[in-house]
């Protein structure tokens, strides 16, 4: 998998297959501790389109420290297609990678032929619980539980706790406070692009109603609820997204 310079760090990006000029392109930004991983079931589940997923600085594989603002990280993701000389791109985001690409909406929507939001809204207030917990130095363990449908099995949710512990404390630390102080709901009206939001019918995280008030709010936009998945439903129920997000391609 390839890495590319921003700003002097080495940047680590995931892609489906070899850069086809002539295809349209798809960038993939995930959510809060995540990495490009998290979308490994819509990079092989999707074809016909050049599949872009970075990891956000700070994040995976990438060089950095994580970014404690919606706008440091959305001029990031600018920089990120910037220099792989993107002229015009869908962005998909999964809750924080959601707001980021709202706000690359507000700010960059001419280059953008298309958002897709999931499990995200307008804004994204954090549990002052989690928030306390990281300020003492640890993980807030119990996001994973509210992460998924109750029906999901207990080798993932032991996977996901894992993997949650593996990622620095800072990191974890500024994303969940860049959300907590994003707020776009006077303002998300404006983004005139073509939208989908996508929400799993037992986000707890992220509850339906964050996404219909989105879809409500967005002058062009549709909404896809997914069954039997909840915060992470591009990996409990990657057919039903996959399907949701070429659908929305291919009309768009």
């Amino acid at each position: 998998m390839p890495y590319i310079n921003i700003l002097g760090k080495s940047t680590y990006y995931r892609q489906s297959c070899e850069f086809q000029a002539g295809l349209p392109t798809v960038v993939f930004v995930h959510g809060a501790g995540g990495t490009s991983g998290n979308w490994v079931c819509q990079l092989a589940g999707i074809e016909g389109y050049n599949l872009i997923a970075p990891d956000l600085p700070g994040h995976g594989r990438s060089e950095g420290s994580a970014i404690e603002s919606i706008t440091g990280y959305r001029e990031f993701v600018w920089g990120f297609a910037q220099a792989l000389e993107l002229r015009m791109f869908y962005i998909v985001g999964h809750s924080m990678g959601g707001v980021i690409a709202l706000d690359l909406g507000l700010e960059h929507s001419e280059a953008l032929k298309g958002l897709i939001i999931i499990g995200s809204g307008a804004r994204l207030p954090v549990s002052s619980s989690f928030l306390d917990l990281l300020s003492m130095g640890k993980h807030p363990l119990q996001i994973v539980k509210y992460s998924y449908s109750s029906n999901i099995s207990p080798d993932i949710l032991e996977k996901a706790t894992q993997e949650m512990k593996s990622v620095p404390i800072e990191v974890y630390q500024a994303d969940l406070q860049a959300c907590n102080e994003f707020n776009i709901m006077d303002r998300v009206q404006d983004i005139n692009n073509p939208t989908l939001v996508i929400c799993g019918q037992d986000d707890q995280m992220t509850p339906p109603k964050y996404s219909k008030y989105l879809c409500k709010e967005l002058p062009h936009s549709n909404i896809t609820l997914i069954t039997e998945a909840g915060h992470m439903a591009m990996l409990e129920q990657p057919d039903q997204v996959n399907k949701a997000i070429i659908n929305f391609l291919d009309l768009n």
